[in-house]
């Protein structure tokens, strides 16, 4: 999907199966799709779209800019940019947003309000460029790379926070299953 939707950048239409794709791709939780595709004659997407395009370099207009895209919270907003430009954006979601909240100092972001959510989103995206540039500079190899021409991309990094977040969540799973255990016997 990314190189699909990084030959959409400057086009003049919308891409607006590929919008849906993604939706799929992310489950289309609390009718994501449902809302996109019901407003979709309410809204000029070729007119937003293109806009969110011009602002694909600063985080916080991008994310404003995606935001307005109807049915995008927060985690299909970034998904979005995400497939726009995984070189620079990382996907937000809620599995990935409680872990960095429970494992660091990251901000509770609140849903539906906007500018909470540009600032978290801005604050995530630095944190992905900030661990990129310290995975480069201990010269630590993207995984899969056979070149060193491949360079970590903000999305890998978030892909591995999700993976970890994934991983830590079974893990409570299978020590609160133990504990039960434990305790009838």
């Amino acid at each position: 999907m990314e190189r699909r939707f990084a030959n959409t950048v400057g086009r003049a239409d919308a891409p607006v199966f590929l919008i849906r794709e993604m939706i799929h791709w992310g489950g289309s939780q609390n009718g994501v799709l449902e809302k996109f595709d019901l407003s979709l004659g309410t809204y000029n997407l070729s007119e937003l779209f293109g806009r969110l395009c011009k602002n694909l370099e600063q985080p916080d207009a991008a994310i404003r800019t995606a935001l307005e895209i109807p049915g995008m919270g927060l985690s299909y907003a970034s998904k979005l940019l995400r497939f726009l430009r995984p070189d620079k954006y990382g996907a937000l979601d809620g599995q990935i947003r409680e872990h960095l909240i429970e494992t660091s100092d990251f901000p509770k972001i609140y849903d539906g309000i906007t500018n909470n959510m540009v600032n978290g989103f801005v604050k995530f995206t630095q944190l992905l460029s900030d661990l990129k540039e310290e995975l480069q500079r201990r010269d630590i190899a993207r995984p899969g790379s056979a070149s060193e021409t491949l360079q970590w991309r903000n999305a890998d990094i978030e892909m591995a926070i999700f993976q970890q977040a994934l991983e830590r969540k079974i893990q409570r799973a299978a020590e609160r299953r133990i504990e039960r255990r434990a305790s009838r016997a």
